[in-house]
């Protein structure tokens, strides 16, 4: 269901009918989408190149602030090479068909992977197998079965529910010729140093490893990248229709995205907050709702009762100014569960009243360890 079109939004609210409700959704992590510099930075850069290049990067929709943003953040996430494409759903695209280039002829995906991954890989022509969710010994298992080289596909974090893959397992899992492909769209700018994503985080470096990220989450912009070693990285730039035969994005979201950037690594207590707040909400949860309270994503999702409990509690909330979504996105832990995300923006006191609220409102068949009596 199409969420309720909001009149306007700040980093920690948004302005539904006339209300100003306190949010605890989408994925703006850092505030960065408000952030007054990376503000400034796209109406620059409007001003300078418009809105639109209005034809690819590769023949006159290049710019240099397309191909400044493309090389700090690869930079920063520390890959060899990487390649600014529209967004996090064609870096898959892009990344799949650099692989199939290379003869990869298979994918072998976590069965509840972002739908853009299994997309990407049909794309591609591979043929597309899955392992259970997070099991690391069954991925081993499945690419054993492959003929030929396969790439081992996973959300690095799972948008639904904040998962951690267990990246390094798989990466130890692959045979010759193999690859694991990474999508980090919720790491970067949330986990490892500086934000700088879940390689960095768990120490990941291989001349086989493929990461792609999306700017619009963490950074609160657009666009995506395809990051690696290079000879893969250049056989994306010269074959990947999803690059070549696309316009890039808005070269004042380029512009803005390359000052979130900055604003990431030159406002350190930024991401200090998010993980401050990250971990305050989920110790209020805990008891509750049988929250991992040392889980270091910011995304908590959790069940409560029965679907009607769910949008009881959800309705309470809403009423009381709080948004704490309830949502029905594919991966999560239930048909219909609450996903939470905090900000570094977030008070102390949004982060009390919004557990105050839930805790109320949980239906009595919870008990304190947030399992039906």
């Amino acid at each position: 269901m199409t969420a309720p079109p909001a009149h306007a939004c700040s980093a920690t609210a948004i302005d539904l009918a006339g209300r100003r409700i306190t949010s605890f959704g989408g994925c703006n992590y850092l505030g960065l989408a408000q952030h007054p510099g990376v503000v400034r930075a796209a109406a620059d850069a409007m001003a300078r190149y418009g809105l639109s290049t209005t034809a690819s990067r590769e023949t006159t929709g290049n710019t240099r602030v397309h191909a400044a943003l493309e090389a700090a953040v690869t930079a920063f996430c520390g890959h060899e090479a990487g390649l600014l494409v529209p967004d996090g759903y064609t870096a898959n695209i892009a990344a799949m068909q650099a692989l199939a280039r290379v003869g990869v002829r298979a994918a072998v995906l976590d069965e509840r992977a972002h739908a853009s991954l299994r997309d990407a890989a049909q794309a591609a022509g591979m043929r597309v197998s899955t392992f259970t969710h997070l099991d690391a010994a069954d991925a081993h298992a499945a690419l054993r079965a492959c003929d030929g080289p396969a790439v081992l596909a996973t959300d690095s974090v799972f948008s639904a529910d904040g998962a951690l893959a267990p990246s390094a397992a798989l990466l130890e899992s692959l045979r010759p010729g193999d690859h694991l492909l990474l999508d980090d769209c919720h790491g970067l700018a949330v986990l490892g140093r500086e934000g700088r994503g879940t390689p960095d985080h768990l120490g990941l470096r291989s001349d086989r490893l493929v990461v792609t990220v999306t700017l619009a989450k963490g950074l609160g912009c657009a666009g995506g990248l395809v990051m690696g070693p290079r000879n893969l990285v250049d056989t994306a730039t010269r074959h990947a229709t999803a690059y070549i035969c696309t316009t890039p994005c808005s070269p004042a979201l380029a512009a803005a995205a390359l000052e979130s950037l900055r604003a990431l690594t030159g406002e350190p207590d930024r991401l200090a907050r998010l993980r401050a707040n990250t971990a305050a909400l989920r110790g209020r949860l805990a008891g509750a709702f049988g929250v991992d309270r040392d889980h270091p994503v910011p995304i908590i999702a959790f069940t409560a009762g029965t679907p009607d409990d769910m949008m009881a509690m959800h309705t309470a909330t809403l009423s009381a100014g709080m948004l704490a979504p309830l949502v029905s996105y594919p991966g999560g832990p239930a048909p219909v569960y609450f996903r939470l995300s905090v900000s570094s923006e977030h008070t102390t006191d949004d982060i009390d009243r919004l557990a105050e609220l839930l805790c109320e409102h949980a239906p009595d068949t919870l008990n304190e360890t947030g399992t039906a009596r």
